[in-house]
């Protein structure tokens, strides 16, 4: 097969951009839109975070967390307390009970100073990363919670470069631990202790980093909770709503097309993929405009199947989980959120094709022959493989508004959890700046991301013998055969694939995360767009 990408094509009667939704002939999306607008604000509970001077907090607090390495450090130092609880600190930092280890936590109630006193187990100082603090943190919040308090103090411990480093790491954790999404559980079960705020014990330089780690929070936790709506309240349509009230909120520009604007625009391959639904299609674009170039300098492409039945290849056990198939796209709105309040000084812009991909008489079919955005014809090899499908009219769709690189998330093939897990994404691109910032970023993240290759000999794979391309390439190698799919759609502009399936939910904790949806790769995105 070819390597060569078709230009993009477009239908001769449409101009030269598409058009939002306010230009529209669609009444019925355009009042839902202007219903929106003039409808309040959705609440919701942020953890509150805050600084305040140490000598004073430590002893105001209701809970002061002290976090503890295995050669008894700790942080906040032990000077802030009194000298008989700070000697019974010492002896336990020296018992095999306690130790300083990793996960043990042990509470103490102080004679003098805070009500209780927490301490926090890190293991060796050298072995402190930035899961394991969020895992600390995690254990911090459910105890605190447990003992049905409403707020607690830290100090953050020595991590990376800095004290603000360690400081949003430590406000970002403890704004993810204490997500929840209990909206169709019992009023007693949703009434339960709810930590609210986090007093973070530090000077004025810390301020900034707490900021962020607010802003980040609050965005991965809306990835969260749209990621964790089940398909018969999250549709496609409500998708779109709930993205354009919170985009308007922080100042992102909003367009929402609908099914007719996809076929106008001879996105066929979404409509493929959205036709056997009962559910209408969305195609969802956020811009970001942080910089003066003429051309955004990333078009991020989320995959947007807010339910994935497998049609005709239908999938067998297992399918309530297929909710989280819009895990990319929550990751992209989740990111593109954060850029706006972060005022992040680039131009970016963020698609989502917003589809459902069911079974009726009308659904698209394994031999299917299917034209696509940008030109070439598609041959279905498996209708659950659809994803790639709508990130390929997608990335052409960014590439033709200007975009300077690509980059598309989601939850796209079983193989990669194969090789690499339920906490690790497969990264893939054609791109050295794009692998050095996302691969360089898995530090400063806690997110994990491995290079998988993209030999030519894979695009074998997807030769079709009776259309340009096929859209599977069997068993062997299926990440990086989906991969070079795609690739043939991002034509010469440079492009990033990130496969992060099975990391849209953890049945078990971990990092930042209790069981439930996770909001994966938010923060690798607002990493990424930091360094652009």
């Amino acid at each position: 097969m070819a390597s060569r990408a078709h230009p993009v094509r477009r239908p001769a009667e449409l101009g030269s951009s598409g058009a939002p939704l306010s230009a529209l002939n669609n009444i019925d999306l355009l009042e839902e839109l202007l219903e929106l607008a003039s409808a309040p604000s959705r609440k919701e509970t942020v953890l509150k975070l805050t600084r305040r001077p140490p000598e004073t907090a430590a002893a105001e607090t209701p809970l002061l967390a002290l976090f503890c390495f295995a050669d008894g450090d700790c942080y906040p130092p032990l000077e802030l307390l009194d000298e008989g609880t700070a000697a019974r600190v010492r002896e336990l930092s020296a018992a095999d009970e306690f130790g300083g280890k990793a996960g043990r936590l042990e509470l103490l109630r102080p004679a003098a100073g805070p009500r209780r006193l927490l301490l926090v187990g890190l293991g060796e100082r050298d072995d402190l990363t930035v899961e394991r603090l969020h895992e600390a943190v995690v254990g911090i919040v459910g105890r605190v919670e447990k003992l049905g308090l409403k707020t607690f103090s830290a100090a953050p411990p020595p991590l990376g470069d800095g004290a603000d480093f360690a400081a949003h790491h430590l406000g970002l954790a403890a704004g993810l631990a204490t997500f929840r999404f209990d909206r169709y559980r019992s009023a007693e079960q949703r009434e339960r202790p709810r930590v609210e705020e986090l007093s973070v014990l530090g000077n004025p330089e810390l301020d900034a980093a707490l900021h962020r780690a607010a802003i980040v929070a609050r965005a991965q936790n809306f990835a969260r909770e749209l990621v964790s709506e089940p398909v018969n309240v999250l549709t496609p349509v409500e998708f779109a709503r709930r993205v354009a009230e919170r985009a308007a909120e922080v100042g992102l520009q909003v367009e929402v097309h609908d099914a007719a604007w996809i076929r106008r625009q001879g996105m066929e391959l979404i409509w493929a993929v959205a036709r056997g639904a009962a559910e209408e299609p969305r195609f969802v674009v956020l811009r970001h405009h942080g910089a003066d170039g003429d051309k955004p300098a990333l078009g991020l492409v989320g995959k947007g199947v807010m339910f994935d039945s497998g049609g005709y290849n239908l999938k067998g056990s297992g399918m309530e989980l297929m909710k989280g198939d819009m895990g990319g796209s929550a990751a992209v709105v989740g990111a593109m959120l954060a850029a706006a309040e972060l005022e992040l000084p680039v131009d970016v812009l963020a698609v989502v094709p917003a589809v459902v991909n069911a079974v009726d008489g009308n659904a698209y079919k394994p031999s299917d022959v299917i034209k696509s955005f940008a030109g070439p014809s598609v041959e279905i090899g498996n209708t659950d493989a659809e994803g790639r499908l709508t990130l390929a009219d997608g990335l052409c769709w960014a590439r033709e508004q200007g975009a300077e690189r690509l980059l598309d998330i989601c939850t796209l093939t079983g193989a990669s959890m194969v090789a690499l897990g339920v906490r690790v994404g497969a990264l893939l691109t054609n791109d050295e700046l794009l692998r050095d910032k996302l691969l360089g970023g898995v530090e400063r993240t806690g997110e994990l991301f491995w290079e998988l290759p993209l030999f030519e000999h894979y695009a074998e794979r997807l030769e079709s013998d009776i259309a340009e391309i096929k859209s599977t390439g069997g068993k062997p190698a299926g990440t990086i055969s989906a991969a070079k799919f795609l690739e043939r759609f991002a034509g010469d502009t440079p492009w990033a694939h990130l496969d992060i399936a099975g990391k849209e939910f953890t049945d078990k904790p971990y990092g930042p995360y209790r069981k439930g949806a996770t909001g994966f790769g938010v923060r690798t995105l607002v990493e990424l767009l930091e360094s652009l």
